[in-house]
This record gives C-alpha cells, structure tokens and sequence, in this order.
C-alpha cells in the first residue's frame, strides 16, 4: 500500500435494532447480544500529515474534539506511537453525528481513524490487527469498522455479518435534548434487576430475510433503566407510538435516540419531522447493508 499526504474517510453511525444484557462480566463488563445496523448519517473525516511536527492535533465544528481527552486522540495516537513514531498527525473531523445519542459516534470516528491512519502510511495492517486495536480502546469500535447488518455479541468484539437486505429502508431519528451515560445506564440496569428477551425470534425473521418480521421482534433491555433517570426519552418513545404508531418503534444503545423503522417517506413522517423538529433533532436516514 502507498503512502499518501492525506486521506478522506466516512465515519457512518451505528444503530442497535435489538439489544439484550445477558449479564455481568467479572471485570465489570457486560455480555451483551445485539443486531447493528449502519445508517446513512456520517461524520467526514480527514487525516493529514504535519511536516516537521509530532503527535495528534485535531480540528473540528466540535470544540469538545479539540481538547485532547477524547478517543479519538487517543486511538490516534496509540497507532502514532506503535506504527509512525515522530510522526505529525491532523485529523479535521465536520461533526454531524451527536453525542451521548447510542448512535455510536464517538466510536465510528474512531474506526475511521484506524482505516484512514491504514491508508495514510501504507501500512496495510490485517483486518485481525485493526481489529484488535479498536477493541483496545472501545466495545463498540470493532463494529464500526466492519459496518452493516450484523450479530453483535460478547463486549462487542465477536461481530456475524447478516446477509439481510436493509437497503430498501429508512429510520425516522429522534434525538431528545438529553445526554445518557452509557455507564449510569448500566450501573441503573445492574441494580434494576430488569427481566432479560430472548434474541431466537429475531434471529429466526433475519435467517428468513424477513426484514416486517425482524422489526416486529426488536427489543432494547436496556430502555426501563435509561427511562428511569431519562423520562423525557420515555415520552419521546410514547410520542412517536401516539403518532406514527407501535411498529418499528426502540431506542438504540442506552439512549437517548429513538428510533422507528420505516419503509418510504410517508406524509405521516414527513409531518412529523416538520411538526417536532423545534423540540429535539429528529431527521430520516437511510440503513446501508455495508460501507
């Protein structure tokens, strides 16, 4: 692989179609089981050498990027210090997926770190490398590197891509004005004791390329913890069963986005997305079956 003076790369957003806790690990992990999906919404990511500098520095519309304590810098700089030591690093991220949303994007930024810092130096690393590398740093980093359908399980470092066709679909996104903690969640689903679903019905539609059936059997163990400390997220989920009804209706991640999966642009979602879109981020975008 070539060498290049700078790289572009997509950075797409993750979504959880279903999600169930399986338990808690010694090391204070959780097991979890979960079908992944990528959307069409994306950070854009650029990676640039600095001639006669060292180390990472970051430039974004997002000033919290550009403080050093994030995982972005430190992924970079973890593959500075192992593949490039000396080397200067820019990386400029244009920002659009939020933060705090379960959409994942602090982690698919990263796994464009990792492919784009790949191309940047010619270094042509293993598939089985980047992948060790994002699990180093996160759970959710291997996912986003591999992209589209696909059984998630362990902390996330075990990924079985889906053959399921999603391309024909669309995820109506509502994003209240709250932030969860992925670790207040869990820590509140520890002590909730909330009941565990099976993941066998949706596995069953997704082996039948069944996509009704596989939104039917969607489930996220964690919404009771994340509406418990997060109700406005709970009456986002209500809203959106009011007005669009109960079909293709979860939360991804630990919150706070909603989701409803749908098929086309109908007039219902169109007004919806005119009607709500002073009070949260809510948008359409489409699932890629891979990046």
């Amino acid at each position: 692989m070539t060498e290049c003076a700078f790289v572009a790369e997509k950075a797409y957003a993750k979504v959880n179609l279903f999600l169930n806790v399986a338990g808690r690990r010694p090391d204070g992990y959780h097991d979890l089981e979960m079908f992944n999906a990528t959307v069409s919404l994306c950070d854009d990511i650029r990676l640039e050498r600095r001639p006669g500098a060292d180390g990472v520095r970051i430039a974004s519309n997002d000033r919290f990027l550009e403080n050093g304590a994030n995982l972005i810098t430190r992924v970079a700089a973890d593959l500075l210090l192992r593949h490039a030591p000396g080397a200067g690093l820019l990386i400029a991220i244009d920002k659009r997926i939020p933060a705090g949303a379960g959409l994942g994007g602090n982690s698919a930024d990263a796994a464009a770190v990792i492919r784009g810092f790949d191309r940047l130096f010619g270094l042509n690393l293993p598939a089985e490398e980047r992948a060790r590398i994002a699990l180093r740093h996160g759970a959710d980093i291997p996912y986003c590197l591999a992209g589209g359908p696909a059984f998630v399980s362990g902390i996330g470092e075990r990924i079985e891509p889906a053959a399921i066709d999603l391309s024909e679909w669309d995820a109506l996104v509502v994003k209240p004005d709250v932030f969860t903690a992925t670790e207040t969640v869990f820590a509140v689903w520890d002590e909730g004791a909330y009941p565990q679903v099976s993941i066998r019905p949706f596995r069953a539609a997704v082996a039948r390329n069944d996509v009704a059936g596989m939104v039917a059997a969607m489930h996220n163990a964690l919404e009771p913890a994340t509406f418990s400390i997060a109700p406005a997220v709970r009456e986002w989920k209500e809203k959106l069963i009011r007005e669009l009804g109960p079909s293709g209706v979860v939360m991804t991640g630990s919150g706070s986005t909603i989701l409803k999966i749908h098929h086309g642009m109908t007039p219902d979602i169109t007004r919806f997305i005119a009607e709500n879109r002073h009070g949260c981020r809510v948008f359409a975008t489409k699932f890629m079956n891979k990046e």
